[in-house]
């Protein structure tokens, strides 16, 4: 494999798992002029001084996966010195790439390496366009790649068992509907998933949840309309995989998969002044939320609740969340229907 490094700019070509079918047609063509590095270097100076010495902020293009020409830009906290203890929190941003230029993780935080990946499209949208984000598959594919392929050759030595993925708007639709259900298996640390989520057209496997895997969704009052209606349906997907996962307790499952939606501020707002400020405000307290399993300070309601008992937005959620397990069981029967023509 050829590194060509240009400082903290650079091309690298990987190869690792085939692409998934019927997405590398388009791929040439729509991601043909995203070769190069986007941004200028847009908030490294920024996030440069959110890591703190000891820390480099380090922004490189690569291609992950094998047969698929796609394009896939981030932005690594390179440590100085990696440690057997580190792992990674890998954040997918919201339409448009606001967080991954602000890089709103790069301070290391509880020994996690902050990895931002910016979506491999030009209106910057992880799963497409659309509300349905088509091409979730395929772009879950091209980070799953990243994370177990690249990144090992360019920091050998973190700890690829402890990885963590943080989504915020856009992002969590990608994480929720795609990389949880298909590569859920290989990543079990933790998901944090903030204002937005949507579900997966075939349901979210048990494997996909691991016994220690946390989960917390964080949502506000005032959401956007189409995410009130896509986040209900996207928690009853994951309470639906973990209740099927084996030896998790109903006591256990109450503080290792939580929700939380009261913060009064519209859309990620959660410190009730503003979209960016929002977001910052959750990473900052990653520790406390995802490893301690805390209220974060000034954010959340003083107990989180379990995700069971999630009614984000009152009685549409209910609605939402009713029309996602009758789809799931009809997809279900449709599959088995399906099993047994093939006998």
């Amino acid at each position: 494999m050829l590194l060509t490094n240009f400082v903290t700019i650079a091309i690298l070509i990987a190869g690792a798992a085939s692409a998934p079918q019927g997405t590398r047609k388009n791929n040439a063509k729509t991601n043909a002029n995203l070769n190069q590095i986007r941004g200028n270097g847009q908030g490294i100076q920024a996030a440069q001084q959110r890591a703190g010495s000891g820390v480099k902020i380090i922004e490189k293009i690569v291609q992950p996966t094998a047969g698929d020409p796609t394009f896939l830009q981030f932005r690594v906290a390179m440590p100085q010195t990696i440690t057997p203890d580190m792992g990674l929190n890998v954040l997918l941003h919201g339409d448009g790439g606001q967080s991954f230029f602000a890089m709103p993780n790069a301070k290391l935080d509880s020994n996690l390496i902050g990895v931002t990946v910016l979506a491999p499209n030009a209106p910057m949208k992880w799963g497409g366009l659309g509300n349905n984000r088509p091409d979730g598959p395929q772009h879950a594919t091209l980070v799953k790649d990243l994370v177990k392929s690249v990144l090992p050759q360019m920091m050998p030595g973190f700890n690829q068992s402890r990885v963590y993925f943080t989504g915020v708007s856009g992002g969590s639709l990608t994480l929720t509907s795609a990389m949880i259900p298909l590569y859920g298996s290989m990543f079990q640390s933790g998901w944090l998933i903030m204002c937005g989520g949507l579900p997966s057209p075939n349901g979210i496997p048990a494997s996909a949840i691991g016994p220690n895997t946390r989960i917390h969704v964080q949502t506000t009052i005032n959401e956007l309309a189409f995410l009130k209606q896509s986040i209900p349906p996207a928690l009853a997907d994951l309470n639906q995989a973990i209740a099927k996962v084996p030896g998790i307790t109903p006591q256990q499952a109450a503080t290792q998969f939580t929700f939380d939606g009261t913060p009064n501020g519209g859309h990620c707002a959660f410190d009730g002044q503003g979209f960016s400020s929002g977001i910052q405000a959750v990473v900052s307290q990653f520790t406390a939320l995802m490893l301690n399993g805390q209220p974060a300070r000034g954010i959340t309601a003083a107990n989180l609740t379990p995700l069971a008992q999630a009614r984000p937005f009152g009685a549409a959620a209910g609605q939402a969340q009713n029309r996602a397990k009758k789809s799931n069981a009809k997809n279900g029967a449709n599959n088995a229907n399906g099993r047994k023509g093939k006998k």
